[in-house]
């Protein structure tokens, strides 16, 4: 069974934004997804397998740490912005309040970014699960002058709808990310 077919579009994606400042992307985002906070939070942190519900991201599983209760994550992201398509690795340290925010900081020495810090919020509802999602970065590699904050918004938009689409299905059918096959090549 694949993601790729999901068709019912429950989510809803109350507002996003994206400034540059600086050099510095800033980006929010909040939607309301149905289903719980413990599933989502479980679904968002399941790394071996997340790059199964993120279009443009081809690869994420969890990394060893020299750290004793350090929780290191690798991702891969190979994604375009209209006309410009770029890979990026990074490394983030992630930590966590359980059911309630999950928090990621890329290691720049480790990360094709200077600063790459995220912040997933899990607020419960009548509705649903109210998600925000809140990231700086500034990436290590030239972006061209034409990839503005709108283009920027527009994925994270279509991204934001697509993440909570596949939590929503899954939620919906009591499966986890684990038991979907990997997706085909976008």
């Amino acid at each position: 069974m694949a993601l790729a077919c999901v068709n019912a579009a429950a989510v809803e994606i109350l507002d996003a934004t994206v400034e540059k400042r600086d050099g510095v992307y800033y980006v929010v985002g909040n939607s309301i997804v149905h289903a719980s906070p413990e599933f989502i939070f479980a679904t968002l942190m399941d790394m071996d397998h997340f790059h199964k519900i993120s279009g443009g991201i081809k690869d994420t599983h969890f990394v060893a740490s020299d750290q004793p209760d350090e929780l290191l994550a690798y991702t891969l992201i190979e994604s375009c912005v209209m006309f410009f398509c770029r890979s990026a690795e990074k490394v983030d340290r992630i930590e966590t309040d359980p059911y309630t925010e999950i928090r990621t900081y890329a290691i720049p020495e480790r990360s094709d970014f200077m600063l790459h810090n995220a912040r997933w919020i899990l607020q419960p509802g009548d509705d649903g699960t109210q998600l925000t999602y809140e990231a700086e970065f500034e990436p290590d590699f030239w972006m061209p002058p034409l990839i503005s904050e709108w283009a920027i918004k527009r994925k994270l938009l279509e991204t934001g709808e697509q993440i909570g689409m596949r939590i929503e299905y899954l939620a919906q059918r009591g499966l986890t990310l684990a038991q979907v096959k990997e997706p085909e090549d976008d």
